[in-house]
């Protein structure tokens, strides 16, 4: 296994990495992706940085980490595909999900949120390819619309931007669909109909693949887990 030492030393690396691609003076985020690293030593790594942002894709691998490592000061993000019967247990563990991919799941999460009297931040997880391979809304402005317009009414769910995963492929070859994600999230955070429970401000895309393609083409926020584990 890869040594803590080195694990935060590509952390800061990638940090620093990422200072050249700001756009109106804000540089992309970093989610740090700990899907299978042992939660001990996930607990050793987060002890050593400031505030990171850690992306997990299981709910209960996830909850695990967040009980052990409750008093790091990381901020942790959910990035996999969620089940409705699964989102009762992660309401108030996380900050922000990027996986809100389908309406059923959205009232699902508002209904649960409206018990706990809980506000959730939520990306909507767009399918970008349209090859059947991956979970999101289709990559439409109107599709994207009229999606926004049926949560319209939701008072405990805010959408905060557009996530998305490319086809695993070459990464020159995903730069069109960084792009066509990029134009995407632009209409829509221009677009005067926007209801009051939505702020396009976090485009979520790009990974250890694919990241500076995804940075490149204009993502706010990138998720790598095997580029800074090894």
């Amino acid at each position: 296994m890869i040594k803590e030492d080195r694990v935060i030393k590509n952390y800061h690396n990638m940090l620093s990495m990422l200072e050249k691609y700001s756009y109106s003076g804000e540089k992309p985020k970093l989610v740090m992706v700990t899907k299978d690293q042992p939660v001990n030593f996930v607990q050793k790594v987060l002890n050593q940085l400031e505030r990171p942002i850690i992306g997990e894709n299981r709910v209960q691998e996830a909850l695990s980490k967040i009980e052990i490592c409750g008093s790091s000061k990381a901020e942790w993000h959910f990035i996999g595909h969620l089940q409705r019967n699964k989102v009762k247990k992660i309401l108030g563990k996380f900050s922000l999900i990027h996986s809100l991919d389908r309406l059923p799941l959205a009232q699902e999460i508002e209904k649960r949120a409206a018990k706990e009297n809980l506000m959730v931040r939520c990306l909507l997880q767009v399918d970008i390819s349209q090859n059947g391979s991956k979970f999101g809304f289709h990559p439409s402005d109107d599709a994207i619309k009229d999606v926004l317009r049926e949560m319209e009414s939701f008072s405990n769910l805010k959408i905060e931007g557009l996530m998305t995963i490319a086809p695993f492929v070459s990464p020159e070859d995903t730069r069109k669909y960084f792009k066509r994600m990029r134009s995407l999230f632009d209409n829509i955070m221009h677009y005067d109909g926007l209801p009051q429970n939505v702020e396009m401000k976090v485009l979520s895309m790009g990974m250890s693949n694919d990241y500076v393609i995804a940075l490149e083409e204009g993502s706010t926020m990138i998720r790598l887990g095997r580029r800074i584990f090894g």
